[in-house]
């Protein structure tokens, strides 16, 4: 494996100035693959009538904040959804960025390991909806969770993430911290 320090912003990527294939997949410690169903949510959101209003989404270290101003609020529900494409529908918590047209979901429990062992804990997704004002791709993202030293093979504790494209593909996964400033996912350390 080898890894290589990179920050990923709204830039560019650029793993070839790195030395790093293009056609090599970027790995991560867990299996999340976002079925297209999920991904498709961020264009036509409907929060059911039993919505509320908050400003975070998340627990812990995946905790994050979509308020724009100290007024601004958004629509927050639950569902059962098989959020990261395991075949398990999980208790999920979405809240829908109206300003910035971003969709996170959160929910905690088990996600397979790319080790094909199974891990526990929280994992933050966030999906780019039509129009959105990071000028990402509709249906394009990244996720997140927070491993344990050892849990999913991970050399230390901390968040691991990807970001994928809007055909939900891995275009740079590894160690990550979440940028609640600009509401998004810097990785860190690019793994390969």
């Amino acid at each position: 494996m080898r890894t290589k320090a990179l920050v990923i912003g709204a830039g560019t990527l650029m793993l070839a100035c790195f030395g790093v294939s293009r056609a090599a997949a970027p790995s991560s410690p867990v299996v999340v693959q976002v079925p297209a169903a999920v991904a498709g949510k961020a264009n036509n959101p409907t929060p059911p009538a039993s919505a509320t209003k908050k400003k975070a989404i998340g627990a812990g270290k995946l905790a994050t904040n979509t308020a724009n101003t100290p007024d601004d609020d958004d629509s927050f529900w639950a569902e059962q959804i098989d959020v990261d494409g395991d075949g398990t529908v999980d208790d999920t918590n979405l809240i829908w960025d109206d300003e910035d047209k971003v969709l996170y979901l959160y929910a905690d429990g088990d996600f397979k390991c790319a080790n094909g062992k199974m891990g526990s804990g929280g994992l933050l997704i966030a999906l780019y909806g039509q129009g959105n004002t990071h000028g990402k791709p509709a249906g394009s993202g990244w996720y997140a969770v927070d491993l344990d030293e050892g849990e999913c093979a991970a050399k230390a504790a901390g968040i691991y993430g990807c970001r994928f494209d809007a055909k939900q593909q891995a275009t740079a996964c590894g160690v990550a911290t979440l940028d609640e400033k600009n509401d998004d996912l810097t990785i860190v350390t690019v793994s390969q």
